[in-house]
């Protein structure tokens, strides 16, 4: 069956459902302060998929103050997050919010949001400063059912995740720096970024 006009080979996973959706596109517009602007709004929980999560964006301290007022924040990141320069692991693992890092794929490039099960933030946009800069995207979709597969896929990587410590027992670890070498063949490392 098509859904909308689309293909009939679209995944299991794939939900008709009317939902609300809001858009934001970087740099033309500041997603940044769209994506604050939801946690904010948060009052119950966050669960959170990174793969670039820094402090040099205001969504960390906006993590830890949503944490400070009783929000239930909890983050799985890629196994590259805790090692990045300005990581925000560091602080928020400081803030009491509990973390895992997802170590049992090549990339957890995941990046989405999903705030009291009512609405999921999701698209290309990391959780940087950076990303603000570059040509992203960041989707607000205000669904019950949709939240619902977002936190269902996020259990399912929390299955498969390793409980993370502190920066300097992670970043030693040797699969972690044999696979930062490995896996960016296409560009120059910069700052542990690709250019």
């Amino acid at each position: 069956m098509a859904i909308g006009g689309l293909s009939s080979t679209l995944p299991v996973t794939s939900l008709a459902t009317a939902a609300a959706v809001a858009v934001c596109f970087s740099p033309e517009e500041d997603c940044t302060a769209f994506a604050v602007d939801a946690i904010d709004r948060a009052e119950t929980q966050i669960l959170i998929n990174a793969y670039g999560l820094a402090t040099t964006s205001k969504t960390v301290e906006a993590l830890i103050q949503a944490r400070r007022r009783g929000v239930d924040v909890r983050v799985i990141a890629d196994r590259t997050t805790p090692c990045e320069r300005k990581s925000g692991l560091g602080p928020l693992a400081e803030a009491g919010v509990p973390i895992w890092i997802d170590d049992s794929v090549r990339i957890a490039h995941s990046k989405s949001m999903v705030i009291d099960n009512q609405v999921t933030l999701t698209g290309s946009m990391n959780w940087s400063g950076g990303a603000a800069h570059n040509s992203e995207n960041l989707n607000l979709v205000a669904s019950k059912i949709i939240s619902a597969a977002y936190v269902g896929h996020w259990h399912q990587r929390l299955a498969l995740s390793s409980p993370y410590t502190q920066r300097a027992d992670w970043c030693r670890n040797a699969d972690v720096a044999d696979f930062k070498s490995e896996s960016w063949p296409r560009g120059k490392i910069v700052s542990q970024g690709v250019v």
